[in-house]
């Protein structure tokens, strides 16, 4: 007696997926969708790192000019109070707005002072019974990104004032 053997029927689950031909647009839009998310992704991260280098730059300004703002009063401090002579220990119109030129007024050609100015005043607030004098100094140092020129656009500038009180001895 000859076997016969039953033929199966095809698997009918793989003839009902979609032809290649229907699936070919999702993959551009997916790939589309990704590319746009980066895009977006790097846009924030690039004006993130644009403003984390504008607050950098702004601090480093704004310590140079507290610097030139001490550089000036230290200076002042050394005229009001001379080493080893005894002065009158007055603030005269000398000491009134006074600029300083921090690279030729210090004598001393000081790289982190460039572009800087400071401007400092004095002025004498007190005099007690005993003649001790009370003095007021104002020192405010700029500094900028470069040249302090009228007409400039793009320069940026920062700009700190310290004050000290002191007294004659």
């Amino acid at each position: 007696m000859p076997i016969r053997y039953r033929q199966i029927p095809q698997n009918k689950a793989v003839n009902s997926l979609p032809s290649n031909a229907k699936q070919q647009g999702s993959s551009l839009i997916l790939a589309l969708f990704v590319i746009i998310i980066l895009t977006l992704l790097g846009s924030a991260l690039m004006r993130m790192i644009s403003t984390s280098s504008e607050t950098v730059s702004q601090e480093v300004l704004g310590t140079r000019a507290y610097m030139a703002a001490n550089s000036a009063m230290q200076a002042e401090l050394q005229l009001l109070f001379p080493f080893n002579v005894t002065a009158s220990n007055t603030c005269d119109i000398t000491f009134t707005d006074k600029p300083y030129d921090l690279q030729t007024s210090l004598n001393d050609d000081i790289p982190g002072l460039y572009d800087c100015t400071a401007k400092t005043s004095c002025e004498t607030y007190h005099t007690g019974t005993d003649g001790t004098k009370y003095f007021r100094l104002t020192s405010t140092g700029e500094c900028g990104s470069g040249a302090m020129v009228a007409d400039s656009k793009v320069i940026v500038k920062s700009s700190r004032t310290i004050q000290v009180e002191a007294r004659s001895l």
